[in-house]
């Protein structure tokens, strides 16, 4: 029965031209196929759907022939499995464009071949930590307020790192989130090296871009517009509506800060910008989370969950006293200090399907009213450091192609550890990738050989073991599986079955206007 190949088009014009031409299907009945070792397959709508985690944007919505066709890819010559699924009545006018499709996203792998890789520009990211002071309160805080502010000093020895890393020739892009405390009590400050920074990038031809990470109770005059003008992100901090937020994010002059948030987004939307959500999760927002989820979808916002740096995380709520800013020293003092146990890590479980549920019904809606799915999924949500669409063999680039600057000239590997006994000083005639290769202790944060505990996990390419200052401090050492791995196994499965489903979408609109 002739089958549709709509569901494998739309994967081909992602990916880059492939390694080599696949001419024609002859040339590759005699070569061996294999679905590829950690594929995940499920199904959605009655759809079957595919992913490969060491593959690039490798998630494929399945025609019955495709996913016939990886069932039984098992290492037989490609000309066999033909055979066996004629014989079960499986046969699709469109073959060869379908197994090229699998064969260059490396879902099926087949002797003699690579799949396609999408080419990543050399990115250098930094964190630049523009002032201590914060008019907020945030109990899990890493940061000790004070008034202390970029420095003179400390911004001329920013920008010379800059600079050198920009002339080192081995990036092409560099790419700064300014940070605090609250940022945006530093605007002038931070427009002033916004500018010099790319203007030193670009005499280098290299591209300098940027964000805001802001607590979204402050809106400068002319920021939105300053913002827009010059291309540079926004990432609002949201942990709950109303109380909750209040509760987490209190003013430090007394009283909560949701109505604050709420008039800072009209002001920032308003102004045509749509700042990206950054969710806490800890012990008190919880079981709210599922509430807050639909308050960010009907509003059309993309975010993100991340679970808060804290082993004892659902032992003593939102807690950082032995949390990753006072663990920063990168050395083996905080050994032991509690793990989450099974009855916590169930509860973490519940709540996130129930947020999903509720994103997944989001989705489902819009694709069932013919419409694009807003904001889109896959390309806009994140779960914590996890990175489905593209492997990584490190879960961050903390110590090689990722730095934290500090306000007084600190550098770190992360910036949960900059105000740490071990950070560094910038030295602003070196580039950054050179100076956190010299610093000693920044060591602990680069895996060599990757992390062997995950070997066998499916995940391991998405996943690489999690946040690498927990398992710093709960091991002394990287190597190890994130004190949340249970959590990751849930929520992935979850992601990959709404990314589908959006996928569906898009081919349900696509046959509509005409568009094979």
């Amino acid at each position: 029965m002739p089958t549709s190949t709509s569901s494998l088009t739309t994967l081909e014009s992602r990916l880059t031209k492939p390694s080599e031409p696949l001419s024609s299907l002859e040339e590759y009945l005699d070569k061996r196929v294999r679905r590829a070792p950690r594929l995940y397959m499920g199904t959605v709508r009655g759809r079957r759907f595919a992913h490969d985690p060491e593959g690039h944007n490798a998630l494929v919505v399945l025609s019955r022939f495709a996913a016939s066709l990886l069932d039984h890819a098992w290492g037989e010559p490609l000309s066999d499995v033909l055979k066996n699924l004629a014989a079960h009545g499986l046969r699709s006018a469109h073959s060869w464009r379908e197994i090229r499709a699998l064969l260059r996203s490396g879902v099926l792998r087949c002797e003699g071949y690579r799949p396609d890789r999408i080419q990543k520009t050399p990115t250098f990211n930094l964190w630049m930590h523009l002032t201590n002071a914060c008019n907020l309160n945030c109990p899990y805080c890493y940061i000790s307020k004070s008034k202390d502010r970029l420095t003179s000093a400390a911004e001329r020895a920013m920008l010379g790192s800059v600079d050198a890393t920009a002339a080192s020739g081995r990036w092409r892009r560099i790419h700064a989130r300014y940070a605090g405390g609250e940022p945006m009590l530093q605007f002038e400050a931070m427009k002033r090296l916004h500018h010099a920074a790319k203007t030193r990038c670009e005499a280098h031809g290299v591209e300098f871009s940027a964000a805001v990470l802001t607590n979204g109770t402050i809106v400068p005059e002319g920021a939105p517009q300053w913002l827009a003008r010059n291309g540079v992100g926004l990432s609002v901090s949201i942990d709950g509506l109303g109380q909750v937020q209040d509760q987490m994010r209190p003013r430090r002059s007394g009283g909560g800060s949701f109505s604050l948030l709420e008039a800072g987004l009209d002001q920032w939307c308003q102004a045509g910008l749509r700042p990206y959500v950054l969710i806490t999760v800890g012990d008190a927002n919880l079981d709210t989370l599922p509430q807050l989820t639909s308050w960010l979808l009907e509003r059309g916002l993309a975010f993100r969950y991340s679970l808060v740096r804290d082993l004892q995380w659902g032992q003593r709520a939102l807690s950082d006293s032995v949390g990753a800013g006072q663990c920063g020293d990168m050395r083996a003092d905080h050994l032991g200090q509690g793990a989450l146990t099974a009855e916590q890590l169930d509860r973490i479980r519940k709540v996130f399907h129930r947020c999903y549920d509720r994103i997944e019904a989001h989705v489902a809606a819009q694709i069932d009213r013919g419409e694009r799915v807003v904001p889109p999924f896959r390309g806009t949500h994140h779960f914590c450091d996890l990175s489905l669409w593209r492997p990584i063999s490190k879960a961050c680039g903390a110590g090689e192609t990722y730095a934290a600057l500090g306000d007084r000239g600190a550098l770190s590997p992360c910036q949960a550890a900059l105000h740490s006994t071990d950070a560094g000083r910038l030295d602003e005639s070196l580039s950054l990738d050179t100076q956190l290769q010299r610093h000693k202790p920044f060591g602990n944060f680069r895996r060599e050989l990757g992390n062997q505990q995950c070997n066998n996990c499916r995940h391991k390419p998405s996943c690489a073991g999690g946040c690498p200052l927990l398992l710093q401090r709960r091991d002394g050492h990287i190597d190890g599986r994130s004190p949340y791995c249970e959590v990751f196994r849930a929520v992935i499965p979850r992601i990959l079955r709404i990314a589908a489903l959006e996928a569906t979408g898009a081919q349900s609109r696509a046959r509509s206007s005409g568009v094979q």
